[in-house]
């Protein structure tokens, strides 16, 4: 099976104080590149005056003074990890752990500018978060990042009329690419046994059949888009059409696609995501959000992940504590299960795989950062910009932008 090559971002709706956060962190509000915002220093973080003219965000920083109870890094207020707890990356082969620091280099900095962009064929499955029903039928749009513009639909009150204008062709961004997933087709043989996803056809998991059998069963749709641009910021937008009350649209920004992952057939994977239903409401009632996410506000998800190697991708890191600008009403963490989407209550911080949820976030742009103890020192692990779409999943990941497997 070919490996999925994931990058991803996230996505977010604008609200005017977090507009002046934007300002204040270098970001300009219809970019997703990540602008230097400063590093850690005995002061705190940096960032550039703000002159907007309206209040920043909760929890956007300049400095350790601007926080409570915790430090800034890279613009935003984040606590420390656990006491002890130590920010390794996890090798993403077998989901082993190591006792290897994160390669940080890359965060906080922006893409060198591209002057020739050459284009590749875009596939992949379509992954669902959570349990579900089989991925077919669902619409796959590529967007330009840096034509993400939302102004268009903030201003828009009834929700069906907003969402439309947000998941409808070119309202918020160029869309360069599109394609509707349908169910693979159907291999001339499957492994007769399995021990993990890898081993399946693509569009395939491998899923227990009973305590001592594991096989190869069909789950996701897939997609392909011809032509899209390496090397440049994209957004992937992902909506059902059919069956549209059994999930919601997910937004993966920050994703780069890159020329040394093309085959030689000119194709390179990366998988889009789609989350059910089903996740949607058990996520926020396991943390004790009996309610639910409210309506009309949005989740971040994604993984924290170190900065790619010249030999390797990006691999996941562990026991790192996220902050928001804009804060989520619960941020929660999970096991070291891939497939166990169910959340703990107590964990503080990323699990060996670095994955995270942020819940019930007013919508609008908002930046994310992170930290995790490297040697002595608890450090940034970088910050992104992030738009948050009402009822909405966005995926982000960061600093490093090629996992090795998959994006949530």
């Amino acid at each position: 099976m070919v490996m999925m090559r994931l990058r991803t971002t996230a996505a977010v709706l604008m609200i005017p104080t977090l507009a002046a956060f934007s300002a204040a962190c270098g970001d300009s509000p219809r970019g997703i590149q990540s602008d230097t915002v400063g590093t850690d220093t005995s002061g705190g973080d940096t960032a550039s005056e703000d002159t907007g003219g309206t209040a920043p965000a909760p929890n956007a920083c300049v400095g350790d003074g601007d926080c409570s109870g915790s430090h800034c890094r890279s613009g935003v207020c984040v606590a420390d990890p656990p006491a002890g707890a130590m920010a390794f990356r996890t090798d993403p082969h077998d989901n082993v752990p190591t006792t290897d620091a994160p390669d940080l280099s890359c965060i906080d900095q922006s893409d060198a500018p591209v002057t020739q962009t050459t284009t590749a064929t875009l596939y992949g499955a379509v992954a669902r978060f959570g349990d579900g029903r089989k991925t077919e039928n669902m619409l796959v749009e590529v967007m330009l990042a840096d034509d993400f513009d939302a102004t268009p639909c903030e201003g828009i009150s009834d929700p069906t009329a907003q969402r439309d204008c947000f998941v409808t062709g070119d309202t918020v961004g160029t869309v360069i690419g599109s394609s509707t997933s349908a169910l693979p087709p159907t291999p001339s043989s499957l492994p007769a046994a399995c021990e993990g996803h890898e081993d399946c056809p693509i569009g395939y998991q491998c899923t227990e059949k009973s305590s001592v059998e594991f096989a190869c069963t069909e789950q996701f749709g897939l997609y392909e888009i011809a032509d899209v641009p390496l090397g440049v910021p994209l957004i992937i937008r992902t909506t059902a059409q059919s069956n549209q009350t059994r999930w919601h649209d997910t937004w993966v920004f920050n994703v780069i696609l890159y020329e040394d992952q093309v085959d030689d057939d000119g194709r390179v994977q990366y998988d889009a995501t789609i989350v059910s239903d089903g996740q949607w409401l058990l996520t926020p009632n396991t943390v004790g959000l009996s309610a639910g996410v409210t309506d009309g506000h949005g989740v971040i998800g994604g993984r924290v992940r170190d900065c790619r190697g010249t030999d390797r991708d990006s691999w996941p890191i562990s026991e790192v504590t996220i902050g928001l600008a804009a804060p989520a009403v619960k941020t929660v963490f999970f096991n070291n299960l891939e497939d166990d989407t169910v959340p703990l209550i107590d964990r503080e911080s990323t699990n060996i795989l670095g994955r995270f949820a942020a819940l019930d976030i007013a919508p609008g742009w908002n930046r994310i950062a992170g930290a995790g103890r490297v040697g002595a020192e608890v450090v940034s692990v970088g910050s992104v910009p992030v738009y948050v779409f009402p009822n909405a999943l966005t995926i982000v990941s960061w600093p490093g932008r090629l996992p090795y497997w998959r994006q949530h």
